[in-house]
C-alpha cells in the first residue's frame, strides 16, 4: 500500500514538472550557460599567457645578464685579475644555471598556451555546434506548436454540402 501511495505522489510531482518544463527556455538556457564558461576560459587564457610572458622577460633578463658576466669574465682574466674572474665566473655559472631553468619552464608555458588555444578553439566549435543544434530543435518546436493550431483549426471547419446552403 505504501509502495502504490508513493507511486502515486511520485507521478503528481513528474506531471506537474512536465506541464512547468518548457523545452524551449531549457534550450535557451543551457546555451546561456555555455556563453557564460567563455569568458572564464579567455580569463585562464589570459592568466596562461601573462606568466609566458613574465618567463620569457626574465629569460631576456638572463640572457643580457650571462652576456654581461661573460665580458666582465674574460676582462678580469685580460687584466690579470684572476680573484675577479672567479667570483664573476660563479655567478655566470649561477645565471646560467638559472637561464636553463628559465628555458625549461619557458618552453612549458609555451605549449600550455597553445593548448589552452587549442581548447578554446575545441570548445568554441563544440559551443557553436550545440547552439545550431539547440536553435534547429527550438525551430522544429515552434513549426509543431504552429502545425498543431493549424491543424486544430482545420478541425473546427464543418463541410456542408450544396443543399445545405
Amino acid at each position: 500500500m505504501w509502495e502504490r501511495f508513493k507511486r502515486i505522489i511520485r507521478s503528481i510531482f513528474g506531471a506537474a514538472l512536465d506541464a512547468a518544463e518548457d523545452p524551449e527556455m531549457i534550450l535557451k538556457q543551457n546555451m546561456r550557460d555555455l556563453e557564460d564558461q567563455v569568458p572564464k576560459m579567455n580569463e585562464s587564457i589570459a592568466m596562461v599567457r601573462a606568466n609566458q610572458t613574465l618567463l620569457e622577460k626574465e629569460n631576456l633578463k638572463y640572457r643580457n645578464e650571462v652576456g654581461d658576466l661573460t665580458a666582465k669574465v674574460k676582462a678580469a682574466i685580460q687584466a690579470g685579475r684572476d680573484d675577479l674572474a672567479a667570483s664573476y665566473a660563479t655567478r655566470l655559472q649561477m645565471e646560467k644555471s638559472a637561464l636553463m631553468r628559465n628555458e625549461q619552464q619557458l618552453s612549458t608555458a609555451k605549449s600550455a598556451y597553445e593548448k589552452a588555444l587549442n581548447v578554446k578553439k575545441a570548445f568554441m566549435r563544440e559551443k557553436d555546434k550545440k547552439t545550431a543544434e539547440a536553435m534547429g530543435a527550438i525551430r522544429d518546436a515552434r513549426r509543431a506548436k504552429w502545425q498543431a493550431k493549424v491543424a486544430d483549426a482545420m478541425e473546427s471547419f464543418e463541410v456542408a454540402g450544396i443543399d445545405a446552403t
